[in-house]
């Protein structure tokens, strides 16, 4: 429901199609084997052997590194939450979880649970009665998110696992690794609706609702205190950092301003201030809207949590650099813009927008004021607490108002000239800082950042073309077939390249000796993938043969483990590796054992088809 809240944040900017700035999402990455290094897993059947019809419990028993804590279940934020994805033949009958540490956490404005060091989770399977006897695999994958100083999703390249063997036999068998320990723990382990039942405030109705305050109780807060914590609130957003690419150009607009009236100065700036106040606007009445029709609390960061936000912030933030920098201009009808004749000065509508969208950026900074106040707003009476968002946005705006009843500042800046050109450049390199942040919040798939900068080069390519191949004075005919060329040439780039990467066919394992060591123990085959985010050949080779069905067959046929060693940076411990193994060796390559210790392996240079992996596999098996 918190998405509602989030796209109606969003409508607002895109109205404004002026916005700017990047969001803060907690959300980092580390080198691909940091989720195993950091959260260890392991699977631990109740029974080694079950009847047809019998239920039996599995218990997930993890182990955190030092520092590094596990959210649990209980804040009700899509990818924050803890879950188990679990795969197997038998029917999943329920998931338990252990208490867990709850603590407001003032980035998210609800309560935040999380597991340090041991812990287990548990999931009921029950055997169908059709299930033929045998032995089975139980895969069990924990979602959610790890945090240390950096927060890592446990999906793509940091996915974590764990496996446990069940049969199907006429008589049960116990697990004598299950221990009375595990048995306590199930019995005291929590359905996720009971865990989060554990984390709220029970109101009159003896209904739960969740905490929505970041900075402990506010039922103590009093009327007048509210009201001044609210306009406290607002003044505090101006100077959040989320907001530092808006205000570049809210100075590149005084700047600009230098030589015009007196009123058209204070005119901009009361524009500017009604920007932020209408984001509140809209903040309250979708506030209501949540309240009265779904009972739920608003999070004014949520659509920071959107790729496709995100995605859409970048690509603004390059068409407003590339307007800084002069590859093309924005005209505004001159009523709307109520300019001069002929001139070219700010229109009140871009000075709005420019409100608008920095009140949209300081909301995903959060702090205790703001989150404070916001959950004090939502606990009042509908129209006080309306009031009290719309005080937010009054405080966020009294600067600019009052920045705007002076002016005669606009008498101290120099006066245009080339200097202004060249700052107005100038500000169009800062706004690039905020694009790269934002494509580095989709690193968690290793080849989102590059396809969504490739399509932002090819909108900021298509902006300079419709702007300038073409004359004012050019006839129509040139001008659509010009023009008309640049918006196909974006659509077709957006379409090539925005929507996600299909999942791998084939997942790859993070590269260890230890693993290596593993699987010749157990006497089964390795194919270990040489790779580096620079080498193009690699990244052909994984969208022909990684991404062809018939290579899954291949490893699932061989029970082959697929691993990916990244030599990106010569002093990753895969390159050293490599460089002791295989001296010379350099990506693409690939390495496949067959299953043997002492047995020499099959090395794969370059590019290669399925079918030559399936030969190597063959020809490095161990004889019979």
């Amino acid at each position: 429901m918190r998405r509602i809240a989030a796209m109606a944040c969003i409508l607002l900017a895109a109205g404004s199609a002026l916005g700017q700035g990047w969001g803060l999402p907690d959300l980092g990455g580390e080198p691909e084997s940091s989720a195993a290094r950091s959260f260890s897993l392991r699977a631990i059947p109740s029974h080694t052997a079950v009847g047809p019809g019998q239920t039996f419990r599995v218990a997930l028993r993890g182990e955190l590194a030092e520092g590094w804590k596990y959210y649990s279940p209980v804040s009700g934020i899509e990818d924050l939450d803890a879950s188990l994805a679990v795969d197997g033949p038998f029917e999943h009958i329920a998931t338990r979880w252990p208490a867990d540490e709850v603590k407001p956490d003032p980035g998210f404005g609800v309560p935040l649970g999380a597991y340090h060091g041991t812990f287990a989770a548990y999931v009921e399977f029950r055997a169908p009665e059709d299930l033929a006897p045998g032995e089975y695999t139980v895969t069990i994958r924990p979602q959610g998110q790890i945090c240390e100083e950096v927060c890592l999703r446990l999906r793509g390249r940091n996915a974590l696992e764990a496996s446990a063997q069940v049969s199907i036999a006429a008589e049960a068998a116990v697990n004598p690794g299950w221990t009375d320990a595990l048995d306590a723990g199930w019995d005291g382990a929590y359905t996720v609706k009971q865990l989060r039942a554990l984390h709220v405030d029970v109101g009159e109705t003896g209904e739960g609702t969740p905490m929505v305050s970041a900075a402990g109780d506010v039922t103590g807060i009093g009327l007048w205190a509210g009201l001044g914590l609210a306009v406290l609130a607002g003044l505090v957003l101006n100077i959040m950092p989320c907001v530092l690419p808006v205000i570049p150009l809210r100075i590149l607009t005084i700047v600009q301003m230098a030589g015009e009236s007196r009123r058209r100065y204070v005119t901009m700036g009361l524009a500017f201030a009604g920007g932020i106040v209408l984001f509140f606007v809209g903040v309250a009445v979708v506030s209501g809207v949540l309240r009265v029709a779904l009972g739920e609390a608003l999070n004014l960061s949520d659509h920071f949590r959107l790729e496709w936000v995100r995605i859409v912030l970048a690509a603004v933030l390059v068409a407003l650099a590339a307007n800084l920098f002069g590859a093309f201009n924005v005209t505004v009808p001159r009523k709307l813009a109520g300019a001069e004749k002929g001139g070219r000065e700010p229109s009140h509508v871009k000075s709005a927008g420019m409100g608008l969208m920095m009140a949209i950026l300081a909301t995903p900074c959060s702090f205790a004021f703001l989150a404070t106040a916001l959950a004090w707003a939502q606990v009042q009476p509908l129209w006080l607490g309306t009031l009290g968002i719309l005080l937010i946005g009054a405080g966020m705006a009294v600067p600019h108002v009052l920045l705007a009843a002076f002016p005669n500042l606009v008498n101290r800046l120099p006066k245009p000239g080339r200097w202004m050109e060249l700052f107005k450049q100038s500000m169009g390199f800062l706004l690039l800082p905020a694009v790269l942040y934002l494509l580095y919040t989709l690193a968690d798939m290793p080849a989102r950042p590059w396809l969504v900068a490739g399509f932002v080069v090819a909108l900021a390519f298509g902006l300079w073309m419709g702007g300038t191949w073409v004359r004012y004075d050019a006839p129509l005919r040139r001008k659509l077939l010009v023009r008309g060329s640049a918006v196909a040439l974006v659509v077709v780039a957006g379409v090539l390249l925005l929507p996600p990467p299909k999942p791998a066919v084939v997942e790859f394992q993070p590269f260890s000796e230890a693993a290596l060591a593993d699987a010749a123990t157990d006497g089964r085959p390795v194919v270990v993938k040489v790779t580096a985010s620079w080498c193009t050949e690699c990244k052909i080779l994984d969208a022909t043969t990684y991404q062809d069905p018939a290579t899954a067959e291949t490893f699932a046929a061989h029970n082959a483990l697929p691993l990916k060693a990244d030599v990106t940076n010569e002093d990753s411990p895969a390159s050293r590796w490599l460089e002791r193994r295989f001296t010379g060796a350099a990506p693409p390559v690939t390495i496949v054992y067959g299953g043997a210790p002492a047995a020499k392996p099959a090395v794969l240079v370059g590019r290669y088809t399925p079918a030559e992996l399936r030969e190597a596999l063959d020809k490095a098996r161990p004889a019979e």
